[in-house]
């Protein structure tokens, strides 16, 4: 038999398996926040600070759309391990999203395969049932 059934039946249980967890993720209550935090290095043009010197004044920055158009925004310390989190959680949900669209291409593709292979044994059974001598005559 060109494809395995067994072993076919097993791969799709396996990843079947992982749905648990990802559902998980979808599932879950926490607010999310589209976007990223970087830090941003400048100068504030003041000839005799630090930063004339090379040594840029740093500040975290929320990169998000807000109204359907980029917009960044500077973070006060008390606000970057609220918005981190709000980033971080928003980031495993795409991440379990695209995990979710590769598993669900290859749960696809082996119950094509399954199917195929079921097929193919329902037509050698069928072909032997044609070829059977019980056959009724034709009227």
């Amino acid at each position: 038999m060109p494809h395995d059934l067994s072993a076919l039946r097993r791969q799709l249980l396996e990843l079947q398996q992982q749905l648990p967890s990802l559902l998980e993720t979808f599932l879950g209550r926490q607010p999310l926040l589209p976007g990223s935090l970087y830090t941003l290095r400048r100068r504030c043009g003041k000839p005799a600070c630090r930063c004339a010197r090379g040594e840029l004044h740093a500040s975290t920055v929320l990169s998000y759309r807000g109204q359907g158009r980029p917009r960044n925004l500077a973070l006060t310390p008390e606000q970057l391990p609220a918005v981190r989190e709000l980033t971080d959680d928003y980031r495993r949900f795409r991440q379990a999203r695209t995990q979710l669209l590769r598993l669900e291409r290859e749960i696809l593709s082996l119950i094509d395969r399954i199917e195929a292979a079921r097929v193919e044994e329902g037509e050698r059974r069928f072909a032997k049932l044609r070829s059977s001598p019980s056959r009724r005559p034709r009227r």
